[in-house]
C-alpha cells in the first residue's frame, strides 16, 4: 500500500466517522431516524398509525393492491459490477465502521416502515397518536334525583400514596370548581374494570392486566379487573358505580375512531351534595383494527386508562400523555408518573 493509497483511505475513515458521529447526534436531538428542522431528510410527523410520506394509512392484508408500473429496463450492468466490488473491498478494509453504518440503516428503515428501531422482548417502540381531545362524561342527575344511592368510597385508602417526584410536564382533565385541586376516584375504594373481550387480540388478560398493574402502580389507586362484559362504548355516560370498561370496536361503530384515533377514553363525573367533583366510572375503546402489535395495545390502553383516572393531554413529546407520540415512547414519562401520583393522592370524601 502506497503513501498516497493510506492517506486516502485515512480521509475515508475520518469522514465516515464523522458522519456516524453527526448521525449519532441527530438520533439523540430529534429521535431514531430524525433530522434538524428544514434538512432534507427531516420527515413530517406522522399519527400513531400513519407512516405514509403523504399521509395515507397503509394498505391492510385485504384490501386491492395498486397496479404498479413496470420498471423501464436500464443500461448500468457495468457500472452496477462496480459499485458492488467497491462495497465489499470497503466492508473488507473497514468492517467495524460497516456494520456501525449498517445497524444505523437498519434501524431507519425499520423507521420509515412504521416498526420498531430494534427488536426487543416487548417488540420495541412505535410511533402512534390518538388524534382526539380527552372525553369527560358528566352525569347530570334528574331533579330531585340525587346520586341514585350512590356515593364515592370512605374511609380509609386502599394503597399508600406514591411519591410524584418533581416534574410538572403534566396536565389535569378537571380540577376542582374553585380551585386547583384535580378530579379524580376516590383512593378509599377499589376502581373496578370489566371487560368486553370481542374483537380484543390473542392474550388480551394479560394485556389488560398489565396496563392495570402499570397504572395503579403509578398513581397508587387500586384498579381490579373484575370480569367481563357484554357492554360496547357509548356516548352516554355510565351509571355511577358501574366499572370502567375496557372494549375494542372500529370506525363503523364508532365514527370517532376513524382517521388517526388508535383509542378513546375518559371518565364519568359527577358533582356531589358538597360540590366536590368525583369520578364515578369511565370507558374506552381501542381501534381493533390498526393495533397490531402488543407494544402498541399496551402503549394505548396506559395512555387512555390514564385519561379515565384523570390525566389530559400535555405538550411535551417525551410524555405518553403527549396527543401524538413521535418519539416511539410505550411508557410513562417522569411527567405522566408525577400527575398520576398526584391525581391519586387526592383526599378521601369528607377529608378536610
Amino acid at each position: 500500500m502506497g503513501l498516497f493509497e493510506s492517506a486516502a483511505r485515512k480521509r475515508r475513515a475520518a469522514e465516515l466517522a464523522r458522519r456516524l458521529a453527526e448521525l449519532d447526534e441527530w438520533d439523540r436531538r430529534y429521535g431514531l431516524g430524525g433530522a434538524p428542522p428544514g434538512h432534507p431528510a427531516a420527515r413530517p410527523d406522522t399519527g400513531w398509525r400513519v407512516h405514509s410520506t403523504d399521509g395515507l394509512p397503509p394498505l391492510r392484508a385485504l384490501d386491492p393492491v395498486r397496479p404498479v408500473p413496470a420498471p423501464r429496463r436500464r443500461r448500468g450492468g457495468s457500472t452496477l459490477v462496480v459499485l458492488v466490488v467497491a462495497l465489499v473491498a470497503a466492508v473488507i478494509a473497514f468492517p467495524t465502521q460497516a456494520t456501525e453504518v449498517r445497524s444505523w440503516a437498519t434501524a431507519a428503515g425499520r423507521s420509515v416502515l412504521g416498526m420498531p428501531a430494534t427488536e426487543s422482548a416487548a417488540g420495541g417502540g412505535t410511533r402512534w397518536g390518538d388524534g382526539l381531545g380527552e372525553v369527560v362524561q358528566r352525569w347530570s342527575p334528574p331533579p330531585g334525583a340525587g346520586l341514585r344511592g350512590w356515593e364515592p368510597p370512605r374511609g380509609e385508602r386502599v394503597l399508600p400514596t406514591v411519591d410524584p417526584g418533581t416534574s410538572d410536564a403534566y396536565a389535569y382533565l378537571q380540577t376542582q370548581p374553585g380551585g386547583d385541586d384535580p378530579v379524580g376516584f376516590s383512593p378509599c375504594g377499589p376502581v373496578e374494570v370489566v371487560v368486553n373481550p370481542e374483537g380484543a387480540p390473542d392474550g388480551w388478560t394479560e394485556l389488560v392486566r398489565g396496563s392495570l398493574d402499570r397504572v395503579g402502580a403509578a398513581s397508587g389507586l387500586a384498579l381490579d379487573l373484575v370480569g367481563e362484559s357484554d357492554e360496547v362504548w357509548s356516548e352516554e355516560p355510565r351509571e355511577l358505580g358501574s366499572p370502567v370498561l375496557v372494549s375494542w370496536s372500529d370506525a363503523d361503530a364508532v365514527p370517532q375512531l376513524a382517521g388517526q384515533a388508535a383509542g378513546l377514553g375518559g371518565p364519568t363525573t359527577v358533582e356531589g351534595p358538597d360540590r366536590r367533583v368525583w369520578h364515578a366510572s369511565g370507558q374506552v375503546v381501542l381501534d381493533r383494527d390498526d393495533l397490531a402489535r402488543p407494544e402498541q395495545h399496551a402503549a394505548v390502553l396506559d395512555h387512555e386508562l390514564a385519561h379515565v383516572l384523570g390525566l389530559g393531554h400535555v405538550d411535551d413529546i417525551g410524555q405518553l400523555m403527549a396527543p401524538v407520540n413521535t418519539t416511539g415512547r410505550i411508557g410513562f414519562g417522569p411527567g405522566d408518573l408525577a400527575g398520576l401520583a398526584r391525581i391519586g393522592a387526592i383526599g378521601c370524601p369528607g377529608d378536610a
